[in-house]
């Protein structure tokens, strides 16, 4: 089988809804055991509402595949609790052989999304804790046990936002502009695992909020894109599964953009 990954050991934050269940479920179509990695709603306070899906059907999902699996809660943006997860995930499987850095947001409960000059430097300092730092910390928890056995993946999710201006959106623009940058440093620093970072553009699922300020105002999905439609997590999903996978066993430091074709303007 292609794309074969039996019995490697995945960790996928941000994986009980979204982009990053369907990350899980494909991985561990392909063999993987997966640990998901979620966390509980908080107070906003300063930002709005999001959506939080336990992690528990996800872990069910798992183990009907015959895969083994792990539900961990914890916030990514904190260093003693990504610690703590690390620990439970290597008590658990013993190692990690792929990570996937999928947590994010272009808002949160915490931060809120506008153009830059009605942003708080709280709102900016939450927005790169979520997007940038947690990817810092989950991977440098990781990374010293792949270092070590010479082997391992990482996958950061980037965006689109990070590739030129994001006008309204200029926080996680530059979030997402710093996990470019700390893709490639790395790729460099940990070889020979292997870092790599994929770049979604729009992707419409049902755990996207109806009421993403993203929307409002903007043309639809299907008018920006080269291939005439927005992308699915199941596109985001495939990338992933070739980048963790032997077949990507010459790629790393890049990224992969899969955003249809996104059109100017």
């Amino acid at each position: 089988m292609r794309f074969d990954l039996t019995d490697r050991v995945a960790v996928v934050t941000g994986g009980s809804q979204g982009i990053g269940r369907c990350i899980a479920l494909t991985l561990a179509e392909h063999g993987a055991h997966v640990a998901i990695v979620a966390r509980e709603p908080e107070a906003v306070a300063g930002g709005t509402e999001r959506i939080h899906r336990p992690v528990d059907p996800v872990v069910q999902e798992v183990e009907a595949l015959g895969r083994r699996s792990l539900g961990v809660l914890a916030d990514v943006r904190d260093s003693e609790q990504v610690q703590g997860m690390a620990a439970q995930i290597a008590e658990a499987f013993g190692r990690v052989d792929i990570l996937v850095n999928n947590a994010g947001a272009t808002w949160g409960e915490t931060f809120k999304m506008a153009p830059l000059l009605e942003l708080s430097p709280r709102d900016f300092q939450e927005c790169l804790r979520l997007n940038l730092v947690s990817q810092f910390l989950c991977s440098s928890a990781f990374a010293a046990g792949m270092v070590e056995r010479g082997e391992g993946c990482i996958i950061n999710l980037a965006s689109i936002s990070g590739q030129g201006p994001s006008p309204g959106n200029g926080a996680y623009g530059a979030a997402k502009a710093g996990v470019l940058s700390l893709t490639q440093t790395m790729a460099i620093e940990w070889a020979p695992v292997r870092v790599n970072a994929i770049a979604p553009g729009s992707v419409e699922h049902a755990d996207r909020a109806a009421v993403h300020p993203y929307a409002r105002g903007r043309a639809p999905v299907a008018q920006t894109t080269a291939v005439g439609r927005g992308g699915t997590v199941e596109d985001i999903a495939a990338a992933a599964l070739y980048l963790a996978s032997d077949e990507a066993s010459y790629v790393t430091g890049t990224v992969i953009n899969v955003n249809g074709g996104r059109l100017p303007g």
